[in-house]
């Protein structure tokens, strides 16, 4: 059955090179366009999509207001379309936390057909919205485990991709405050988003989280959010290296990369989690990581917005545990409480 699409964007340019991509595909059928977000939140209303392409900054209504309504009244697969820009950037992540399951971006004014997020990009994340999970908006409340973890030599690694900016927020807002262990977290981003992520989760006040940069070496209480179109390794000396190399499993940065050089240099002090996302990426560092007698956590199907990542990472044998990810948190702190038991 071909998924019905609507596109909402308030240049016509922009609406017309979605609507003709989306009309050129053999599995899609465009059934409607609007040009703001109070037309767009009426359209889905009427035409019933299976997915959304929804602009993030329009006039009359922002994309961000129209999302909150469309997923009040009418839940949808939502694929916003992001200025990369500061505010864009910024409004795009909010529309995650607030049901949107992924985004494109392209390039300010939207004058060019150069988008960032390119043409099969949109289609395969239009294509992959078939196995997402719609969740309502209002969520329950976190519960911040304040359970204390003593001096521990753990290091934790986190892999994520569509629909992880909402689980990492979930995950940091149930870890306790000043948790003292190095973090490395890989959340496929493209470039100019993934600082702005990483004020957001520094916002959430569990550990001082930046984006990685060149020389930066990790240290407990620290989170280092790998940055967009760059892999993240680490060495023995805890030390962390950026590179542009090929892209795994058609992203960079790449999970993989990073959680197989910490196996290499750490082995059973890494702590792994694999979190909601497309694809496969993730599944072979996770083995390896547990091949150097590490742990590694994935989330469990029942809150991932898509389970291909810990699905891929369970089937390997790359997952000693799955938890829904508002217990990953306290799942996390009582492993790290056992190393120290057994340590001391």
């Amino acid at each position: 059955m071909k998924q019905r699409v609507l596109v909402i964007d308030d240049s016509p340019f922009i609406r017309r090179v979605l609507s003709d991509w989306i009309k050129s595909e053999d599995d899609m059928d465009l059934i409607g366009t609007a040009s703001n977000g109070r037309e767009g939140v009426e359209a889905v209303k009427r035409l019933r999509p299976d997915v959304v392409t929804l602009d993030v900054e329009m006039p009359e209504m922002d994309g961000l207001t129209a999302l909150k309504e469309i997923m009040a009244a009418s839940p949808t697969a939502v694929i916003m379309v992001s200025s990369v820009t500061v505010e864009g950037a910024s409004q795009t992540m909010r529309a995650l936390e607030a049901g949107a399951i992924d985004f494109v971006t392209k390039p300010q004014g939207g004058a060019s057909l150069k988008f960032v997020g390119t043409k099969d990009e949109l289609l395969a994340k239009i294509r992959g919205a078939r196995a997402a999970r719609l969740q309502a908006t209002a969520r329950r409340p976190v519960v911040r485990a304040t359970s204390r973890v003593g001096t521990t030599d753990q290091v934790l690694l986190i892999a994520s991709s569509t629909g992880g900016p909402k689980a990492l927020v979930t995950l940091f807002e149930s870890l306790p405050k000043g948790l003292p262990v190095p973090i490395l977290i890989v959340q496929h981003m493209p470039v100019g988003f993934t600082a702005s992520f990483a004020k957001r989760l520094d916002g959430l006040g569990t550990v001082v989280v930046k984006e990685a940069a060149a020389g930066d070496r990790m240290a407990p209480g620290l989170a280092l959010l790998a940055p967009g179109g760059q892999h993240m390794t680490v060495d023995g000396r805890g030390q962390v290296s950026l590179n542009q190399g090929p892209t795994i499993h058609g992203v960079r940065p790449a999970a993989d990369h990073l959680f197989n050089t910490a196996a290499a240099a750490f082995g059973s002090r890494c702590v792994g989690v694999v979190l909601t996302g497309m694809g496969r990426d993730g599944a072979d560092g996770a083995l390896s990581v547990r091949k150097a007698g590490g742990f590694v956590f994935g989330e469990a199907e029942e809150s991932c917005v898509v389970y291909g990542m810990p699905r891929a990472a369970m089937e390997v044998g790359g997952v000693n545990v799955e938890h829904p990810i508002d217990r990953i948190g306290g799942a996390i702190v009582e492993h790290l409480q056992g190393r120290v038991r057994r340590a001391s």
